[in-house]
């Protein structure tokens, strides 16, 4: 019986296909079974599959496009004490196997195994665009269960699929299949296998991962996979809807021991909101909205969350005439605003409050909760990427109105409009001494710069650079 069970899958990557089979044939690891899937290539991929004649290979090519091989079905058959996932543009180093064998067979307590990742390019280069989005996703750290858990939530999956070595047991026992899923099958099983086990992840770069320049990648950043990843959420939000146990809750949010009460939490109610309130995608709120609903239909628990969190049926109305699921109200109408609060000189993203808020009858109000922080500055962004103008600015701080606050980028004023000429426009506020901050309300009248404004102010831009002027 082999030790592991290796999954190649092929479609339309004969230009790749030999690098990926023979850098699984060479593996310094031999006890292995290959499995070569050729999902009705109409290239070149099967005949360049059927040239190989090694005994360890079990080829299959399927008569029509499938979209995918990873069935219970096919998996039954599987031999392996261990199963590897391979891709057919992508290739191992020589040692990864027996790395990952090693150290699972030392390491009982651990259902899988992923490596560090380096990235190549269409030609095999390795691949250095600093800004491509891909370049900084795979992680080579190492955490518990809980703190992965945390992570995927906030910061959606990290590991490479293809770096992977499986329990066979933890594969078929846990259910690790993802039908229907099309962007975020990968991050779907990672999270259902930190909801009962540890991993590890291999910090050698065993695994060769190569980026397209087209973006053919299964998941690459094009229009389609946008939307599809973000219908996909929805499905991960359930399975975070599966921890039910308090203690293990509290290891993976940390941050909601504010909702427990007299040592009581309800865990459904605290990840509603977690969801609502610190994440930006709309299927969790989706999620977390319905959650509610049917905490406050339920007997049980509604008497539950009116004595912990005087939570009635009363808030959920409320809530869910806030969150615009359904995207009823077009992009343009909204404000992606944040407040940047310090107690020193500089900011950082870990003192962050962001809220999405809606432009009515051009204005907005947003409140922010800073729980009584200890404050220097505050820096708020009205929006992101997008030109604005302001008048009628308000900024209260606990109930008072702080005027003293500077408008930070380029701007000019027009009557009664400040025009703001920056994608990344602020406002800042200074304290002579710390200042302990509860809430902070921002408001004022809002309109986007017309074009013909814009367009203005690249000439004018134009004019001082051409007399060398340094603005």
């Amino acid at each position: 019986m082999p030790i592991v069970t290796v999954l190649l899958t092929s479609y339309n990557h004969g230009d790749y296909i030999r690098g990926s089979i023979e850098s699984i044939l060479n593996q310094t690891f031999k006890d292995f079974e290959l499995y070569i899937i050729d999902d009705c290539s109409s290239d070149n991929s099967w005949d360049i599959i059927q040239e190989y004649k090694d005994d360890r290979i079990i080829a299959i090519r399927h008569e029509k496009n499938e979209g995918g091989c990873t069935t219970r079905t096919l998996y039954s058959g599987f031999k392996g004490k261990y199963f590897a996932m391979a891709h057919c543009d992508d290739m191992w180093e020589l040692d990864k196997l027996e790395k990952q064998v090693n150290y699972l067979e030392s390491h009982p307590e651990t259902g899988a195994c992923f490596t560090n990742v380096q990235l190549i390019d269409d030609d095999g280069n390795n691949f250095d665009q600093e800004n491509h989005p891909y370049s900084h996703v795979f992680l080579n750290e190492n955490m518990t269960r809980f703190e992965w858990l945390n992570h995927f939530f906030y910061h959606g999956n990290r590991l490479c699929h293809p770096s992977s070595l499986i329990r066979m047991d933890v594969q078929m026992k846990d259910d690790l299949f993802a039908a229907g899923l099309g962007a975020l099958p990968d991050y779907y099983r990672w999270v259902k296998l930190c909801l009962k086990h540890e991993i590890y992840v291999h910090p050698d770069k065993l695994t060769k991962f190569r980026i397209h320049a087209d973006e053919s990648n299964t998941s690459g950043h094009t229009p389609v996979n946008r939307i599809r990843v973000q219908n996909e959420f929805y499905q991960i939000a359930k399975l975070y809807g599966l921890i039910k146990d308090q203690s293990d809750f509290l290891k993976v949010f940390p941050e909601a021991n504010k909702y427990v009460v007299n040592g009581k939490i309800n865990v459904d109610y605290a990840l509603a909101q977690i969801m609502l309130n610190n994440t930006p995608f709309k299927a969790f709120h989706f999620y977390a909205l319905n959650t509610l609903m049917e905490l406050v239909r339920n007997e049980d628990t509604k008497d539950e969350l009116i004595e912990l969190y005087r939570f009635t049926k009363r808030d959920v109305c409320r809530l869910t005439g806030k969150y615009d699921v359904l995207h009823v109200i077009p992009d343009e109408e909204y404000l992606n605003t944040s407040l940047y609060y310090t107690d020193a000189e500089e900011f950082s993203e870990t003192s962050r409050k962001n809220l999405v808020v809606p432009i009515v009858n051009d204005h907005f109000k947003v409140t922010y909760n800073l729980d009584g922080a200890r404050v220097a500055m505050l820096r708020l962004d009205p929006t992101e990427a997008k030109y604005i103008k302001l008048k009628n600015i308000k900024i209260s701080i606990d109930g008072e109105e702080n005027h003293s606050y500077d408008i930070v980028h380029y701007h000019e004023q027009e009557g009664e409009w400040t025009y703001i000429y920056s994608l990344d426009p602020f406002l800042l506020v200074r304290f002579d001494d710390l200042k302990e901050i509860k809430q902070v309300v921002v408001e004022a009248d809002v309109q986007y710069i017309e074009p013909v404004k814009l367009l203005d102010y690249e000439n004018k831009v134009s004019i001082l650079r051409t007399k060398n002027v340094d603005n």
